[in-house]
């Protein structure tokens, strides 16, 4: 337990700083558009540990999603997210839309490396603020259960390290409260495995769990048939 939260707090100081990296890409992005690249690093990065790890890069290493942790999630209502912005119409839906603008967007300036920036900073400006307003009235991590990185990591990274519920789990609801994904592990109880693939390994749950009932799984898990 004790491992467990001083993995978490180093993961929150490095959170801060991330925040700032994003305020840096959206602000320097619009007077530099080659500093935009880093997001197509970052979507990368998001759907390569997604086939490892599920959506561990969601966790503590994406920028934006550090950005609302650290700093949106002061003004946050905190409220339950709605289903809509959860199902998978709608988030195939902006998957869909915001791919379209960059077709759409980048052959006008195909060729020309430094104005090939601005389609990226451009979503990136306009997707932050949809997720800052969003935020403020409900969650500040509502924008990361309809991002469209993040729905890839879902989808590729279903099943991996998987969190486990043991029967000793008495579903008190605390693991609830401090899911930023608000996915309930506890609620799982009776199939034994949390097999939402939003969690964001995160371990916010297992440090707060009384009753040591909630782990990780190394390997794959794979349902029996």
């Amino acid at each position: 337990m004790i491992e467990i939260n001083s993995k978490t707090n180093k993961q929150l100081k490095v959170q801060q700083w991330l925040g700032f990296i994003l305020v840096a890409l959206l602000i320097g992005g619009w007077f530099y558009p080659p500093l935009s690249y880093f997001m197509v690093f970052c979507m990368v990065m998001a759907m390569g540990y997604g086939v490892i790890k599920g959506r561990y890069w969601c966790d503590w290493m994406c920028p934006r999603g550090s950005f609302f942790d650290s700093f949106l999630s002061r003004f946050s209502r905190q409220k339950e997210v709605p289903k809509l912005f959860r199902h998978p119409g709608f988030r195939l839906g902006w998957l869909i839309f915001l791919m379209s603008m960059v077709a759409l967007q980048l052959p006008k300036v195909w060729g020309d490396y430094y104005y090939m920036g601005k389609p990226f900073v451009t979503i990136l400006t306009v997707t932050t603020i949809i997720g800052l307003l969003l935020g403020v009235i409900y969650h500040q991590r509502i924008w990361c259960m309809f991002c469209p990185m993040g729905t890839m990591a879902n989808v590729l990274g279903r099943g991996k390290q998987p969190l486990l519920v043991s029967e000793v789990c008495n579903n008190c609801g605390r693991c609830n409260a401090v899911c930023r994904m608000q996915i309930k592990p506890g609620s799982y109880r009776d199939i034994g495995v949390v097999n939402d693939g939003d969690c964001l390994k995160c371990s916010y749950c297992i440090a707060e769990c009384p009753r040591s009932a909630l782990s990780f799984k190394d390997d794959n898990y794979k349902k029996a048939s």
